[in-house]
């Protein structure tokens, strides 16, 4: 398997390498981190009156010198995690189109997984807003491993996946149980209502039929007015380590819990998110 690792060198970046090494490391997985940078673009009339090359050139040399300063970096983490064995490649890019650059290099190395830093809690809110991550989970043909610079690893084990019980969610839930299989983990799936409905029950019964002979998949209901409350309480009580998300193209984020319920939650967990890409329903 191939982790693709986008850095722009900040903290979240290096946090986000703890969590790909491991990943790669159960996964039996290599890594290329890749850092897009982009150079100066300015109007004819001003190029005239400086020499925008040689100024693109120290641009491209400055980069490559942070590149190789992060480089050391990396192998200090890798290091310090007894993770020196993983075959890690480096990857500098120049693009306009950073976004773009980075999904060129997830298909070009055949990459079954991009791993991505954000900056904690903020950074999971902007998802909604446009940042690169979101953009990346959009448009990439595979999963998305979004990590907060505020999680702390502890494993990934115990992966969440919360559930509407809609039609179409039994894809959503075997790719997550493969996913989670892969890591040799236990897949908890969620689902909070409001009260106890006799469709709530009909459904958590088809699920648990699908899947009674299992053993590392257990179908949870949980009953509470505030969904946002219940999902919060129901990841911290059961240290959830890993909360997968379904993502549809052209309809991204649609299927987080929901989308209201999402933006909240955004605020409140420094929980890594997996983003799995699901056919339209």
């Amino acid at each position: 398997m191939k982790i693709v690792f986008p850095t722009d060198f900040s903290n979240a970046a290096e946090n986000a390498y703890v969590y790909a090494l491991k990943l790669a490391e159960r996964l039996e997985a290599s890594i290329t981190v890749v850092h897009v940078y982009e150079v100066l673009q300015v109007h004819s009339w001003v190029e005239e009156s400086t020499n925008m090359a040689s100024v693109n050139d120290k641009i491209t040399i400055g980069e490559f010198e942070r590149f190789r300063k992060e480089i050391d970096a990396f192998k200090r983490i890798a290091a310090d995690n007894r993770l020196e064995h993983i075959d890690v490649n480096y990857s500098l890019k120049e693009s306009d189109y950073v976004v773009e650059a980075i999904l060129d290099e997830a298909k070009e190395s055949g990459a079954d997984i991009i791993v991505i830093g954000t900056t904690g809690a903020k950074g999971l809110k902007e998802i909604f807003f446009g940042s690169v991550a979101s953009k990346v989970i959009e448009s990439a043909t595979c999963p998305v491993f979004m990590v907060p610079d505020t999680a702390n690893y502890k494993g990934i084990l115990k992966i969440g996946l919360t559930l509407e019980y809609k039609t179409g969610e039994q894809e959503l839930i075997e790719k997550s149980l493969a996913f989670t299989r892969r890591l040799q983990g236990h897949l908890h799936c969620l689902h909070v209502d409001v009260y106890d409905p006799e469709k709530t029950k009909v459904k958590l019964l088809e699920y648990k039929e699908a899947f009674k002979h299992q053993s590392d998949i257990t179908f949870h209901v949980h009953y509470e007015l505030d969904v946002e409350k219940g999902i919060l309480e129901f990841m911290k009580f059961n240290q959830i380590d890993v909360v997968i998300m379904r993502v549809q193209h052209q309809s991204m984020l649609k299927e987080l819990f929901s989308y209201s319920i999402a933006r909240r939650i955004a605020y409140h967990t420094d929980i890594p998110l997996l983003a799995l890409h699901t056919d339209k329903q």
